[in-house]
């Protein structure tokens, strides 16, 4: 079993409330069942994609670091809280990508989101990253996320038409660190 280890940050909230968030760095086998049930719940993504999501920690638990893949998870009561996977994009100069952000509707309207993406844009910084990108679709059911994005500094960088499917686009998102 990988080594786990846990970060704690402040999440940066408006009303400075002085709880932190503990996120766990470690994968654990039970995380991609795990991984898996949050991605479901979160009523956004397909049957794929939940596969996709599980299918990340899957090899980054089989292959390790070679994997190229990097998670952070908020343990809750009753499962994952959150979690993101982000990594390195191969055949670039210190740009990342951030796979995956995915938080349990129970655990939202906490500054989890924010805090999560706050703590991966810090990793890639002390792995000498310079710059973090994420795609995602351009359907309706993304206009949070899109949102999201903008609201911690993203800028919109290009949008592919009919890449996912007809009428859904690629929306490209990237912030330079």
């Amino acid at each position: 079993m990988p080594n786990v280890s846990i970060l704690s940050l402040r999440p940066p909230r408006a009303d400075n409330a002085s709880d932190a968030f503990a996120f766990r760095t470690g994968l654990r086998v039970s995380d991609i069942g795990e991984i898996e049930k949050l991605v479901a719940r979160t009523g956004v993504f397909n049957d794929e994609e939940i596969v996709v999501a599980g299918s990340l920690a899957q090899e980054a638990i089989e292959r390790g670091e070679a994997a190229g893949y990097a998670f952070l998870f908020l343990d809750g009561e009753a499962g994952l809280d959150g979690y993101a996977c982000y990594g390195h994009i191969p055949g670039t100069e210190r740009r990342y990508e951030l796979f995956w952000i995915a938080v349990d509707a129970h655990a939202r309207r906490r500054g989890l989101a924010r805090a999560l993406l706050a703590a991966v844009e810090d990793a890639v910084r002390r792995a000498g990253g310079t710059h973090l990108f994420a795609e995602t679709s351009s359907r309706e059911i993304y206009a949070p996320a899109h949102a999201f994005y903008l609201s911690q500094g993203y800028t919109r960088h290009c949008t592919v038409p009919d890449y996912h499917a007809d009428g859904d686009d690629l929306a490209i998102f990237g912030k330079k660190l």
